[in-house]
């Protein structure tokens, strides 16, 4: 996660099975399984993986906010086509990242950039497949980056047929109003429900993005949960149900 103050300050707490890395309060923004570096530990992780259904190797993808790494090393080892790119500001944060929770050293498909996300999007001159903006403070999300300015940025920053993924509070009454902001300016949004309650992740598609069909999906869905180690029909079965007229509205012919 990332955040406009490059100089919080950046703690580590660890049980026996969970190292966890924190900004200004004991929130967790980001954790990761000791005996398993990889694996999605924080369920909003777990549920932007969903995103694959729809592009399974993405020519790049372009993370706002690094964190302990959770998402930068999920689709480094899942999607070996893809180049990945990761945005974090504070110093402090990718030093850790690499040091303490096994971030993989950047090679030519895989690198971190210490920007502030506006400033790195605002001067990007190629626009990314998949945008995954991921960005909180120990406090929440920095008003600046749930503004419609940013949400337009975002947009103008992927490509014609790519998306972007947004992560949001549940527990933030303000989180409807965004979620409308982005209705506004993508062509189709999908909402998910990590948990009851949790983060919520937006899907918002620049185009009118032409979905697979529901037993395509499927099929993609069990090749994928083939190969990870949590339930993702539990995020996948949340989608659904979350957007039931989206997806009639897309197959009703």
């Amino acid at each position: 996660m990332t955040h406009r103050n490059k100089n919080l300050p950046v703690e580590i707490s660890e049980t026996d099975e969970i190292r966890s890395l924190h900004l200004e309060t004991d929130s967790i923004q980001s954790a990761m399984s000791i005996a398993d570096p990889i694996h999605m530990t924080l369920r909003y992780t777990q549920a932007m993986v969903l995103s694959l259904l729809f592009r399974r190797h993405p020519d790049e993808i372009t993370i706002l906010g690094l964190g302990a790494g959770s998402l930068t090393k999920f689709f480094y080892y899942y999607c070996p086509k893809t180049k990945i790119i990761t945005i974090e500001i504070n110093p402090k944060v990718i030093n850790v990242a690499l040091m303490m929770f096994e971030v993989p050293i950047e090679t030519r498909r895989h690198q971190i950039i210490e920007s502030d996300a506006i400033r790195y999007l605002e001067k990007l001159k190629c626009p990314t497949a998949l945008l995954i903006t991921d960005i909180f403070d120990g406090y929440g999300i920095p008003k600046e980056f749930t503004s419609i300015k940013y949400f337009q940025l975002c947009f103008m920053s992927i490509k014609a047929d790519g998306f972007a993924i947004f992560n949001f509070w549940g527990s933030d009454a303000k989180t409807p109003n965004y979620i409308l902001n982005l209705r506004k300016i993508f062509f189709h949004v999908l909402v998910i429900e990590s948990d009851d309650p949790g983060n919520i992740i937006v899907m918002a598609f620049k185009q009118d993005y032409k979905f697979p069909s529901i037993k395509n999906i499927e099929i993609k869905l069990n090749r994928l949960q083939d190969k990870i180690n949590f339930d993702l029909n539990y995020f996948y079965k949340r989608m659904l149900k979350k957007n039931k007229q989206s997806f009639e509205r897309i197959y009703s012919d």
